[in-house]
């Protein structure tokens, strides 16, 4: 007796046990390689009820006497025949409204697949009574059950190796979060598996839904409103699935300008990003507006003209810097604003500007340097030599400014 009771455990919660194993590895495949599906991920919370409803009829099943494989004729076909079409009924209609994402084909869909359902359930329930077979239907429930959970898990192994074999390289799509929801999955034992999707506004769709699933990094930093950026990339087996859903930091920090126009950190970190984008008419624009409010602040100045100067947009470093430079003629400023007017071909305020450097800090070269280029620009060869040998006393081993003096040597004579 007691071997048999602990043998009718250890089989049911074992195969609960086994139950709960296998979701918690399908939830965190589906949370990685998410294919975007309304009413597959929202069946995902149930999957507890599922388990738990599959683990009762288990122990049910070993509670009942053994079958005998003696069968009431004509029943039992009847029986696994309408189980068999309910369950196809109920499995196509899920990939299809699934696969189709259209609200009217998944309400169709459900509808078709509920109305099926109750006719099935109310015509077998009627012959398992009339016929005195309920064992018999406790039998085909847990297997009905079982195969519910294998469609579920062969399901989940077309999603990981669609995305784990996946080559493509993803595309950027934009999208915004219209909702969050958090719903911890209960398999009979406390709610352990934690579970969120979120709905995104369509990227495929005008006015459609994309519903996925949130990993557990995604749902601290997932709120109502905020716009995103998805990756989507093709699938190995052509399913389009989402590997990353990002905050859109360039939009969010628009958003926070829209409310506060002067808020410095915002108006600082998307002049940054328009820079690492190398938007530069738009880090530009913005920096312009950054200045008009806070004029003091020279190092953020200095951060764009020095970025501007690298992409040759010298004009516009110009105009930068000569803000600078009427607030505060200091030797970095004068330097960079030389070095950009001898870039944008005004040499001669060039060498103007630069004098004025060298004159604040003749112990330093790159004023120098700057200059000796202005001078050899106009074919002032020996005002170049002069400047570029006041540069060899300061850093005496610089072979390039030793070349480019022997050089200019050379052409004079």
């Amino acid at each position: 007796m007691i071997r048999a009771t602990v043998g009718l455990l250890w089989s049911a919660w074992g195969g609960h046990a086994a139950l709960v194993a296998a979701v918690l590895l399908a939830l965190q495949v589906h949370s990685v390689y998410r294919v975007p599906a309304v009413v597959f991920v929202t069946l995902l919370p149930w999957l507890g009820v599922v388990i738990t409803v599959t683990t009762i009829l288990m122990l049910t099943v070993k509670l009942l006497p053994k079958h005998t494989g003696r069968r009431i004729r004509g029943v039992p076909g009847r029986v696994e025949r309408r189980i068999v079409w309910v369950v196809a009924i109920i499995v196509v209609t899920m990939l299809a409204a699934a696969f189709t994402g259209r609200l009217s084909l998944v309400a169709a869909f459900i509808g078709i697949g509920v109305a099926a359902a109750m006719v099935a359930v109310v015509a077998i329930t009627g012959r398992l009574f009339a016929e005195g077979s309920v064992a018999f239907a406790v039998r085909s429930l847990y297997r009905t059950a079982l195969i519910g959970i294998g469609v579920f898990l062969l399901w989940t192994t077309v999603v990981l190796v669609n995305g784990a074999l996946d080559q493509s390289t993803g595309e950027e799509r934009s999208a915004e979060v219209l909702s969050v929801v958090t719903a911890a999955i209960d398999p009979g034992v406390g709610t352990v598996i934690p579970h969120a999707h979120v709905d995104l506004s369509s990227w495929r769709t005008r006015g459609g839904i994309e519903r996925l699933v949130l990993s557990a990094r995604e749902r601290q930093r997932t709120w109502v409103g905020q716009p995103v950026t998805v990756t989507v990339r093709a699938g190995f087996l052509n399913i389009p699935w989402v590997a990353t859903v990002n905050m859109d930091e360039a939009r969010h920090l628009n958003q926070v300008l829209g409310v506060s126009p002067h808020a410095s950190h915002a108006l600082q970190r998307l002049i940054e990003i328009h820079i690492e984008r190398r938007q530069w008419d738009e880090a530009l624009e913005l920096t312009r507006r950054y200045v008009a409010v806070y004029p003091d602040d020279v190092g953020l100045v200095e951060y764009v003209a020095g970025y501007l100067g690298v992409a040759g947009r010298y004009g516009e470093q110009v105009e930068l810097i000569e803000r600078l430079v009427a607030r505060n003629p200091d030797y970095k400023a004068l330097t960079m604003l030389g070095f950009a007017l001898d870039r944008s071909g005004d040499h001669e305020r060039a060498i103007e500007v630069l004098k004025r450097a060298v004159k604040l800090r003749p112990d330093v070269f790159p004023a120098l340097h700057y200059l000796g280029e202005a001078y050899q620009a106009l074919e002032r060869r020996e005002d170049a030599i002069a400047a570029y040998e006041a540069e060899l006393r300061i850093r005496p081993q610089s072979l390039e400014v030793q070349r480019r003096v022997r050089a200019l040597r050379a052409a004079g004579s």
